[in-house]
This record gives C-alpha cells, sequence and structure tokens, in this order.
C-alpha cells in the first residue's frame, strides 16, 4: 500500500533558500539601523561632553574676572599679530597682585591663559593653560571686548567674549556661537596695567 505524503512533513531547497535570503536582508536592514543608532548616540554623547567642559571652562573664567582688580584694552601680540589678547589683574590667595593674559589665535584654536605677578615682565616666572580648544573670533575681528568702569553708568569694568566653537567628532562637529559677558566687580581705578 502506497501512503500519500503530507504537506508539512518537510521544506524543499528552494523553500529554505527563500526563507534564508529574506532572513538575510532583514537582519542587514536592521544591522545597519542599529550601527547607525550607535554612531548617533556616540555623536550625540561627544558633543554633550565637549559642550559640558567648554561651560565649565567659561564658568571658572567667570569666576575668576568676576575678582579681577582690572580688564586692559584688547590688543593683539605674537609674531606678526597672529593673537587676539586681553589682560586683567587679580589677587592670589595671598591677596598679591597677578596679572593673567588672555590669547586667542586669529585663525582660530586654543584660547590660552597665562598668569604672572604683576610687578614682573611676563616672560618671568609666567604658567600658561589652555582654557578651551576648537574656538574663534565669531565675526573675524579681536574677540575681546571691554567696557572700561565709568563708560556705561557703573563702576566696573566688563569683558565680552564673542567666539564660536566645534564641539563633538572633529568631522561631525556642531558650531555654537557665544558671547559671554564677565564682571570684574572688584575693579578698583588706581590698578597697575600688566608688563607684557
Amino acid at each position: 500500500m502506497h501512503r500519500l505524503r503530507r504537506d508539512d512533513s518537510g521544506f524543499s531547497l528552494m523553500e529554505v533558500m527563500v526563507g534564508s535570503a529574506i532572513m538575510s536582508v532583514v537582519m542587514a536592514i536592521a544591522t545597519a539601523g542599529l550601527v547607525t543608532m550607535y554612531r548617533t548616540a556616540d555623536r550625540t554623547e561627544s558633543a554633550a561632553l565637549a559642550q559640558t567642559a567648554l561651560m565649565a571652562s567659561f564658568s571658572k573664567l567667570d569666576t575668576e574676572v568676576r575678582y579681577a582688580y582690572h580688564i586692559g584694552t584688547p590688543y593683539q601680540t605674537g609674531d606678526g599679530n597672529s593673537l587676539y589678547a586681553v589682560d586683567y589683574v587679580i589677587p592670589d590667595p595671598d591677596n598679591v597682585q597677578q596679572c593673567v593674559q588672555l590669547t586667542l589665535p586669529k585663525a582660530g584654536g586654543t584660547l590660552k591663559r597665562t598668569i604672572w605677578p604683576q610687578r614682573s615682565a611676563m616672560s618671568a616666572g609666567a604658567t600658561v593653560s589652555a582654557v578651551a580648544e576648537h574656538l574663534e573670533s565669531t565675526d573675524g575681528t579681536n574677540p575681546f571686548r571691554v567696557q572700561p568702569s565709568g563708560s556705561d553708568g557703573t563702576n566696573f569694568d566688563r569683558m565680552t567674549l564673542a567666539v564660536t566653537s566645534t564641539v563633538g567628532v572633529a568631522t561631525n562637529g556642531a558650531t555654537r556661537a557665544y558671547q559671554l559677558k564677565f564682571t570684574a566687580l572688584n575693579t578698583v581705578s588706581e590698578t597697575i596695567a600688566c608688563d607684557k
């Protein structure tokens, strides 16, 4: 006697191959989606961390300028006037006056802070540190602007820093513009300017 074959007794080779091909396409799409999702998350996290570090640097700068006795007029310095600069005078923990110079390359780059004793030339005992990286002037002019005390009806020197920053992954970073205003609440009119 001959038995009839049931419909669900197995799969043909063609059915297995078609099923495998469909599953491969679905897995390729899902994998590409997951990889894109992780790359986007990495870029976002990188930008957020860079933004947080930049804001922490500006906050520290705000605290320092707040206790400044004097903010000087912005100027250009370096080889061929390649740096925008401004200086201000702050007290150290022993209440000895220190000069601080902020510089930013005209072509953009790292905002640097140089500090030295006010009564000496900059080259004697100057300490240089980076404040923030990947900055450039917002409009191609000196990013430091100063309103001396008395010019706007207040008794305080005020400094504005106008820069753009590229944060995040170098090739996929986001550019943000900043116009930061700092007020020197300890402004005194007889403060000696810094020797450069």
